[in-house]
């Protein structure tokens, strides 16, 4: 299964609402939206053989309707908060060995529409496949 779709059901687990895989859609306000970018480089293995490791780069984005700040806020701080709890786990039959946020949750625009987007970007360590 591929990066989002392991990712997208992990946060399902936590009841957060809309969560989609690309690009955040005009409609419903309060979304939750994940994005693939360059993340580390593969890893190989001591003994083995080829890739055993890779190291894609995971961002979320969370909107909230006009006007609010915190509802998003909240809801990309749990997010930042829950993935780093993801060490040597399956989600959807891949091993992850970690999740690692590369900084703090910040507020990345205000839309057209005066709805704050929050952003969160982590880099994913996971076996390769």
């Amino acid at each position: 299964m591929a990066l989002l779709d392991e990712i997208a059901d992990r946060l399902a687990l936590l009841d957060l609402g809309l969560i989609v895989k690309g690009q955040m859609p005009a409609t419903p306000d309060r979304a939750v939206a994940l994005n693939e970018y360059a993340g580390g480089g593969a890893e190989t293995g001591f003994g083995f053989p080829g890739l055993q490791d890779e190291l894609p780069g995971l961002q979320v984005k969370v909107r909230g309707v006009r006007d609010d700040y915190p509802g998003p806020r909240d809801v990309i701080e749990t997010i930042y908060r829950e993935l780093p709890k993801v060490q040597g786990q399956l989600l959807s039959g891949t091993m992850y060995r970690m999740i690692k946020p590369q900084q703090v949750p910040f507020i990345l625009e205000r839309d057209s529409s005066e709805r704050c987007v929050f952003a969160v970007n982590f880099l994913c360590e996971k076996e390769f496949q």
